[in-house]
């Protein structure tokens, strides 16, 4: 994940190698010590990187067993949602409404970044993009997409000319394959339990649902929001520029022999 934030351009405030592996890491992420003068002492870390003992990374790190690198990055300027669609008018915003389970939330981020979302935007009290749970979830997405928080679904779709807002629900939706998908468009993912929000809901144009296969176990009554999600962006990346497709369209799948 410091790999990818590095890759993205993220400039962290502090890296924190830990000292076994400080030499391998630093110059597979671009922070070796340059070279010092013939004859001097040999080179220290660059500004910013400190090598760290065994002791020291565990006090760092969230985890029970530290991460071999920690780095420290200032949180990204906040700017208008509308300032990071860029141009055209195919852009794909998924919202994430009060789900709370920083797993779910860092799936959908990674989802969102594999499956062509143009940005996230989590609701207030959604679980903390930010948060070391969340983060990690998303294995690294969340430097490659667009992201912000708190932000309640009028003021998202507000800045997304002539945006039509999908609503996943468990139940009572169109079906997910025969839905007619077209961008722009706000998709709203809500928790697992509580569904979406009644704020949400009068806010959506149209509510869709993940039909389960027939003869599923009774136990499985609905998908959780991160899995959910990734569904439904996955329909939408089969339908280039949200155009609406014909279902009987489609070639049939291909069977194993």
């Amino acid at each position: 994940m410091v790999a990818a934030a590095l890759e993205a351009g993220r400039r962290p405030q502090a890296v924190f190698l830990r000292e076994q592996v400080a030499d391998e890491l630093g110059e597979r992420l671009g922070l070796a010590p340059d070279a010092g003068a013939a004859g001097g002492p040999p080179p220290g870390p660059p500004p910013g990187v400190f090598v760290v003992s065994d002791r020291v990374a565990a006090r760092i790190s969230t985890l029970e067993t530290p991460t071999d690198a920690v780095a420290v990055l200032p949180l990204p300027e906040r700017r208008p949602l509308s300032s990071l669609l860029g141009p055209g008018g195919a852009a794909l915003v998924v919202y994430v409404d009060g789900v709370q389970d920083p797993g779910n939330v860092g799936t959908l981020v990674r989802a969102a970044a594999a499956l062509g979302a143009s940005a996230l935007v989590t609701s207030p009290g959604a679980a903390d993009l930010y948060g070391p749970k969340t983060v990690r979830a998303s294995m690294g997405a969340l430097f490659a997409l667009p992201v912000l928080t708190e932000l309640e679904l009028a003021d998202v779709a507000g800045q997304v000319p002539d945006v039509t807002v999908y609503g996943l629900a468990a139940h009572g939706g169109v079906p997910l394959p025969d839905a007619e998908l077209r961008r722009p468009a706000v998709l709203v993912v809500g928790a697992e339990r509580a569904g979406l929000s009644p704020a949400a809901s009068a806010r959506v144009d149209r509510l869709v649902t993940i039909p389960l296969v027939p003869g599923a176990p009774g136990a499985v009554e609905s998908l959780n929001a991160g899995v959910a999600g990734a569904v439904a962006l996955y329909e939408f990346s089969c339908r280039p520029a949200g155009a609406a497709e014909d279902p009987s369209s489609r070639p049939p799948a291909a069977q194993e022999g």
